[in-house]
């Protein structure tokens, strides 16, 4: 377990050959969902960037595996202010929003509107707030009031974003 540990904090970077070896010694050592959310919160900020972009990745693939923490990621989400991290989170929401197996709940729901919504208005990079459209549009399939804010702000934010927000706004506004 100190190997992986180790792999994780000194030598994983951004790079999809080192997520997907952490990916394996995770599963084949056994390494706990709660053993890594516990690395995580005592590891330094560079070292919680690069876990949390592996988390995004291995939650693609892996879904089980998180699916007991989900609440760890909404909790991290309500003070996250690091751009790299904050589009992390949204991919891994967004990873669980499409899944029909796992799940929030209705307040973890609640807390990620609040804080996609609070990224999409303010000084967030366009990932992130091309992220935070994406996850609203998949909450108000459940939760209607939430079009009838999240239009609006789409509307009056398109002329001025990129292209890559615009064509991702595009298809929701359809």
């Amino acid at each position: 377990m100190e190997a992986v540990q180790h792999f994780l904090l000194n030598k994983l970077d951004l790079s999809l050959a080192h997520r997907q070896t952490a990916k394996e010694m995770i599963l084949n050592s056994g390494m706990e969902p709660a053993d890594l959310i516990q690395l995580t919160n005592n590891a330094d900020a560079k070292q919680k960037i690069r876990l949390l972009c592996f988390y995004d990745t291995f939650s693609r693939t892996s879904p089980e595996y998180f699916s007991t923490q989900l609440h760890t990621f909404v909790d991290w989400s309500a003070n996250e202010k690091h751009e790299t991290n904050k589009r992390s989170l949204t991919n891994i929401f967004l990873t669980f929003l499409k899944n029909k197996q796992y799940s929030f709940t209705t307040k973890q729901e609640e807390l990620i509107t609040e804080v996609c919504f609070s990224w999409l208005i303010d000084d967030s990079l366009v990932a992130t707030k091309s992220n935070c459209i994406s996850c609203l549009t998949l909450l108000a399939k459940k939760y209607a009031w939430i079009n009838e804010e999240l239009i609006p702000i789409i509307e009056q934010m398109y002329p001025n974003m990129p292209v890559s927000f615009q064509s991702r706004a595009r298809k929701i506004l359809k």
